[in-house]
């Protein structure tokens, strides 16, 4: 287990993380941080508890539209690959819910 720091919105927070897969995550933060920051020029009194909220359902509005059109193309079956994308993708919404509850507070 790692422990590696990303930078969402100029704010740094540490997450663990499955030794090997740092690299992978930190491409996820920063992947992450560009939607935050993309959505703030359109709301920019949004607290940050908004951003990340508003950013994990434009995320899972992007899976749940890549799986309906792979649905179509694949006959309703979703390889692993993308499978596990889907995956990666509700476990950093869940982070991200799990964070603004705790800023929140």
């Amino acid at each position: 287990m790692s422990i590696i720091t990303i930078t969402l919105n100029n704010k740094h927070f540490q997450l663990a993380c499955a030794d090997g897969s740092e690299n992978e995550l930190q491409e996820l933060a920063t992947r992450l941080n560009e939607k935050i920051v993309s959505i703030k020029l359109f709301n920019k009194t949004a607290s940050f508890e908004l951003v990340l909220v508003m950013s994990a359902l434009s995320l899972m509005e992007e899976v749940q539209s890549m799986e309906a059109k792979l649905g179509k193309i694949e006959g309703g079956q979703i390889n692993q690959e993308e499978e596990k994308f889907s995956e990666t993708l509700s476990i950093i919404a869940g982070y991200l819910e799990n964070l603004a509850k705790k800023i929140g507070k």
